[in-house]
């Protein structure tokens, strides 16, 4: 069949060694897997030639500025309330 491309069949092993993504495929049917897995392979591929694929992690908010804020406020709201009381 001249023209039609033929596709591999590759049989792979997912041994006790890579538990994660053993329980991620473990229940998706056959061809799903397949897919998965190709798509798994690309992500890889992406990764060595072009570096991290996953996104950055923001740095948590600073608590303590956002306590000082609220405590400004808090103070200035219970100033005002005691200007209007006198």
């Amino acid at each position: 069949m001249a023209g039609v491309e033929s596709g591999w069949r590759i049989v792979v092993h997912i041994g006790s060694g890579q538990p994660e993504l053993r329980a991620a495929l473990a229940d998706l049917p056959s061809r799903a897997r397949a897919e998965r897995l190709r798509q798994l392979a690309l992500l890889g591929l992406y990764n060595l030639r072009c570096g991290s694929t996953s996104p950055t992690i923001p740095s948590a908010p600073q608590v303590t500025e956002t306590q000082s804020v609220l405590e400004e406020r808090r103070e200035r709201l219970l100033r005002a309330l005691a200007v209007g009381d006198e």
